[in-house]
């Protein structure tokens, strides 16, 4: 019995021991700093940033792309592990990338739509490219709630030459958006009265609280069993970090977002308009590369499956990858094969 009992408690040490050094390594989490692919700023406009990424070939493919993130958490999913990213996996295979940061909203900027995301600010990052770059037309990769901006932008203007939509929502009620059924309810005025604009906390915790167990219990006990393996270890933290920087959502995008979308559904019945222009999927006339994640739990596939029942089939190609919403990107299972994939189809006249 003291044999044993002098096992389990050399056991419970060495479990307080990693316990107390994974704890330490979570409160300086805030402190670690995003590494990036070579990049630099070459416009701003208000909180919205347009970066430039060096090419990694001589002569990158002629017409740029500008890769746009959703605005409810950061771009630097997109690029969090420069050597195995999205965008450094664009970059390998020869693309000349752009990417929008929207910033971090504060309250002068509860007025700001998700309208004026389309025609105003992403407009003006459009025309930047197109400045620099000395085309007429360009490549748009639009990433979840990004892809809905990118989606109408298309429709709108003549400016796009190819458009990559990555779990990007459609269909904000089908019969498996878990999110759909609970934003369905939310009183959104109530809210915006509580809060003005929506804290990027709130959001992260809400999203969290979809997969308790897997993100709160689940991930915790395997970072700890892995503490001693600095690579693994730097891996998680610096996904941890972006996962709880997340910005504030404006109070007029937040409305539409739920009142709009999740709530009416206008994408797909063809009422959202923006500037008096309704959005009709009919009307979306460039080549359209739609990406889905097999497992992806907040744009479910069939949420933006079902935006090839809209467009000429002349014109639209999907592909499905074994991931969820945010490994898709961070993924071994995806790796580079999903950047190489939409270079190919970007590369081809």
């Amino acid at each position: 019995m003291t044999g044993i009992g002098r096992y389990i408690m050399k056991d419970d040490v060495v479990f307080l021991e990693k316990t107390a050094k994974g704890l330490f390594e979570l409160s300086q989490v805030h402190k670690l700093e995003y590494q990036y692919n070579t990049r630099k700023k070459v416009y701003e406009c208000g909180k919205v940033k347009l970066y430039h990424y060096q090419p990694k070939e001589k002569k990158p493919h002629s017409i740029p792309v500008l890769v746009v993130f959703a605005t409810v958490n950061r771009p630097e999913i997109l690029d969090l592990f420069p050597d195995h990213s999205f965008i450094g996996g664009l970059l390998d295979n020869g693309m000349d990338v752009y990417l929008l940061d929207w910033g971090y909203p504060d309250a002068g900027d509860y007025a700001i739509s998700i309208n004026d995301y389309i025609t105003h600010y992403l407009h003006l990052c459009v025309q930047q490219v197109i400045e620099r770059s000395r085309q007429p037309r360009i490549n748009l990769a639009g990433i979840c709630q990004g892809g809905l901006i990118c989606l109408c932008y298309s429709i709108l203007f003549q400016t796009i030459k190819k458009l990559v939509l990555i779990s990007a929502p459609v269909d904000f009620q089908t019969e498996d958006n878990v999110i759909g059924k609970i934003f369905k309810k939310i009183d959104v005025e109530a809210l915006i009265r509580l809060t003005g604009n929506i804290p990027g906390m709130w959001l992260t915790q809400f999203f969290i609280s979809l997969r308790p167990f897997e993100l709160v219990g689940k991930k915790y006990l395997r970072y700890l069993d892995k503490i001693e393996d600095k690579s693994l270890t730097e891996r998680f933290l610096r996904v941890e970090k972006w996962l709880y920087d997340a910005p504030d959502q404006t109070a007029a995008s937040f409305r539409s977002l739920i009142s709009d979308f999740y709530q009416r559904n206008k994408l797909v019945k063809g009422t959202y308009q923006v500037n008096g222009k309704r959005i009709k999927l009919k009307n979306l006339a460039v080549p359209v590369f739609n990406v889905m994640a097999s497992e992806d739990e907040i744009v479910p596939v069939s949420a933006t499956r079902v935006l090839k029942d809209y467009v000429d089939p002349s014109l639209y190609i999907e592909k499905l990858y074994p991931s969820g919403h945010i490994g898709i990107y961070i993924s071994d299972r995806v790796g580079k094969s999903m950047p190489h994939d939409i270079a190919v189809w970007l590369k081809d006249i």
